[in-house]
């Protein structure tokens, strides 16, 4: 007597014979399980990414993506070179090692002193207690111009850097509608016995056009027109285009947030970039030599969502601070955000049909 297979036994007949089941981006997830330990490595860098202190972060107090302020220095004394950080936060400072340069608090006592031996650190000055990061704190009473100095080395170097402010508290400033210039700042200091005054200005612009949004409604709208189709082999060639496009646009904007916006990059940060270029170049290379798994297109969707969220300012403030440009920064952020949640769908579409 011949037996006919069930309903249920034909779909597992073909789940463990379609090729669709068997490589590519929508394989089941026993094939992707030798990935787990690499996707996990992938994400715990990301979160690294996110959370370390000297990176760019997402619009905060500490190292914005992207502001509406932006602080400039219009005039510096002779021999010293300053930038301002993080658009209007911090205040970055050069001297010549046979310089001396004293900068002054806005109460005018010593606060920052640059020599031939260093850098040094006046923890009497009422700017020390303000200055800290990311909360400022209370200065003790008492704290006055004439308080005798209690310096403290900070490098033995000739640069510093620190939060400033006399640049963003005129951010606080209600301003008139149309208003691009703010206001003027001024830090007094000493050169080499000399007075002598750091000049800048405080600008201001608008958020972008709302319209930044909208691809991610079209990628989410294409997402769902492959979603009616229901073809296996539409949603392999998508999950496929769209993992290899979100791994290379979490490149550029993770290289955009770790050469961001400071006159020195930090040694740290440039070994954690290449160490996330690697891993995404390894997932890049396993989809495209068939091998990759439903586990990389989900952990994929996973990761550029979460890149995308830590880029999003760039879309809601009109300064963007990453070493890309503005244009470029909020065309990754839109393709992050839509890609992400496209990809997650052609996922779920993959789970169901593995379910099946």
């Amino acid at each position: 007597m011949t037996v006919t297979p069930t309903k249920a036994k034909r779909a597992e007949l073909h789940l463990r014979t379609a090729p669709e089941c068997r490589c590519g981006p929508l394989a089941a997830p026993r094939q992707g399980t030798r990935l787990a330990p690499a996707l996990a490595v992938l994400i715990a860098l990301l979160t690294v990414s996110v959370l370390w202190p000297a990176a760019a972060a997402a619009d905060g107090p500490v190292t914005p993506t992207a502001t509406n302020y932006l602080a400039r220095v219009t005039r510096a004394p002779a021999g010293v070179d300053a930038k301002v950080v993080d658009g209007y936060l911090n205040l970055w400072m050069q001297v010549p090692p046979g310089e001396k340069v004293v900068v002054r608090d806005f109460e005018g006592a010593p606060w920052v002193r640059f020599d031939r031996t260093g850098v040094q650190v006046n923890h009497n000055s009422q700017e020390y207690y303000l200055s800290q990061v990311p909360v400022p704190a209370v200065p003790p009473s008492g704290l006055k111009r004439s308080t005798r100095p209690h310096w403290f080395s900070v490098s033995s170097g000739h640069t510093y850097m620190w939060r400033e402010g006399r640049m963003h508290a005129l951010a606080t400033i209600a301003l008139a509608p149309g208003t691009n210039y703010v206001g003027r700042w001024s830090i007094a200091m000493t050169v080499n016995g000399r007075a002598q005054t750091l000049v800048g200005g405080l600008w201001h612009t608008g958020p972008p056009s709302i319209l930044w949004f909208w691809p991610i409604i079209v990628f989410l709208s294409c997402a769902l027109a492959a979603w009616r189709v229901r073809s296996p082999e539409l949603d392999r060639r998508l999950g496929r285009t769209v993992t290899l496009t979100l791994l290379g646009l979490i490149a550029v904007g993770m290289a955009g947030r770790y050469l961001h916006g400071r006159p020195d990059i930090s040694t740290g940060n440039v070994i954690l970039l290449f160490v996330i270029l690697a891993a995404l170049a390894a997932a890049a290379a396993r989809v495209l030599s068939g091998r990759s798994g439903l586990p990389l297109l989900l952990a994929t969707a996973v990761v550029a969502l979460w890149a995308g969220l830590t880029l999003i300012t760039v879309l809601t403030h009109g300064y963007v601070l990453l070493a890309v440009p503005a244009l470029v920064a909020r065309s990754v952020t839109a393709a992050l955000l839509g890609g992400s949640l496209g990809l997650a769908l052609i996922g779920v579409r993959a789970l169901d049909r593995v379910a099946v």
